[in-house]
């Protein structure tokens, strides 16, 4: 027993909650955020390695004014057209599958982990493919996602999908391409 409990001290924090749950959408808050009932509770998630224009006026709004010099007026259409492409793909009552370190949550307080639909298609992948994200360049992101989001990211902007297309010039700045 005292090996298992020395073991178990050994083990980084995030590892011993890392696996694979099923949650409920309760809804899509915004391009790259859900909220799900998680085990009876309602949680905020945020698709891993994502990060999404913003939709609202909010303390991340004024950030990416701030960093891109960008207006709202600029910048929130694309955040609104994120958001509804995350609806177009996931409704409130979609059964989702989170995997990752469930109990790692990020500045914002949500937990940040992988997030599947019930066909097992990566909604996290699905968002930056789309053209209505950018893959997040720093924090603990596992390598084989980050590399798959990297290619999505490329791929999107090479063929101008969705925000890459409908707001070339103000994702490019707000992405950092320009």
């Amino acid at each position: 027993m005292k090996t298992l409990v020395f073991l178990l001290l050994l083990l980084p924090c995030g590892l011993l909650f890392a696996g694979e749950v099923q949650v409920e959408l309760i809804e899509v808050e915004d391009g790259d955020t859900l909220v799900v009932d998680l085990a009876g509770k309602e949680e905020r998630i945020q698709l891993l390695g994502v990060d999404a224009p913003e939709d609202t006026q909010n303390p991340k709004l004024k950030h990416d004014m701030r960093r891109t010099g960008l207006d709202a007026a600029q910048l929130l259409p694309a955040g609104q057209a994120a958001t509804q492409y995350l609806k177009f793909l996931v409704q409130p009552g979609a059964a989702l599958t989170l995997s990752g370190r469930l109990k790692q949550r990020d500045r914002y307080g949500r937990i940040s982990t992988q997030v599947f639909s019930a066909t097992g298609v990566s909604l996290n992948q699905a968002m930056v493919a789309a053209g209505h994200a950018r893959p997040l360049r720093s924090g603990a992101i596992p390598k084989t996602l980050k590399q798959a989001l990297e290619e999505a990211y490329i791929t999107a902007k090479s063929t101008r999908q969705g925000s890459w297309e409908s707001y070339a010039d103000v994702f490019g700045i707000w992405a950092g391409e320009n």
